[in-house]
C-alpha cells in the first residue's frame, strides 16, 4: 500500500504543482510597449483648440487606440488601454509606436479666424487627414494642427 501511495503522490506531485503556478497568475501576460506621447492641438492659425478629446487610431491596426483629454491650453497626453486574455483592461502610459489617424472631438470655443463658425461646443468628432507618427523613443512631442 505504502508503495500504490508513493507513486500517486510521485506522479500527481508534478501536475500539482504546475496547476498552483499558473492559477496563481505567475505567467505575467505581456503587454504592448508604449512611449510617452505629449503635445498641444492647435488651428491653422496656430490658436490652441480649447478643450476636448483626442483619439489615435493605429493605420496599421485601427482597434489600437489612444486617448487623451485636450486642455484648455490645448496640450494633452496619451494613455493606451490593453486589454487582457483575460477581457480585464489595464491602462498604460503613452502609445505604441506606428502611423496614427487623430480624431478629436472639440468641447470648449475657440474662434478660428476665418470668420466661421467657432470651433468647439456642440460640433460633432472630426478625424484629421495627415496621420502622426509615434516613435519608440523616451518621449514623444507632436503638435496636431486642426485644418
Amino acid at each position: 500500500m505504502h508503495r500504490v501511495r508513493f507513486r500517486c503522490v510521485s506522479v500527481l506531485g508534478p501536475g500539482l504543482v504546475l496547476a498552483l503556478l499558473l492559477v496563481s497568475g505567475c505567467a505575467k501576460e505581456e503587454m504592448p510597449k508604449t512611449y510617452a506621447v505629449k503635445g498641444k492641438v492647435v488651428l491653422k492659425n496656430g490658436k490652441p483648440l480649447a478643450g476636448g478629446f483626442i483619439t489615435f487610431a493605429s493605420v496599421e491596426n485601427p482597434e489600437r487606440r489612444a486617448y487623451g483629454d485636450v486642455a484648455k491650453d490645448g496640450s494633452f497626453t496619451l494613455d493606451t488601454v490593453a486589454l487582457t486574455s483575460k477581457a480585464r483592461s489595464e491602462r498604460l502610459t503613452g502609445a505604441v509606436e506606428g502611423e496614427f489617424r487623430v480624431t478629436i472631438r472639440p468641447t470648449g470655443s475657440t474662434d478660428d479666424g476665418t470668420g466661421g463658425p467657432p470651433v468647439g461646443a456642440g460640433r460633432p468628432a472630426f478625424t484629421l487627414k495627415k496621420t502622426y507618427k509615434i516613435e519608440a523613443k523616451e518621449t514623444n512631442e507632436l503638435t496636431v494642427v486642426v485644418e
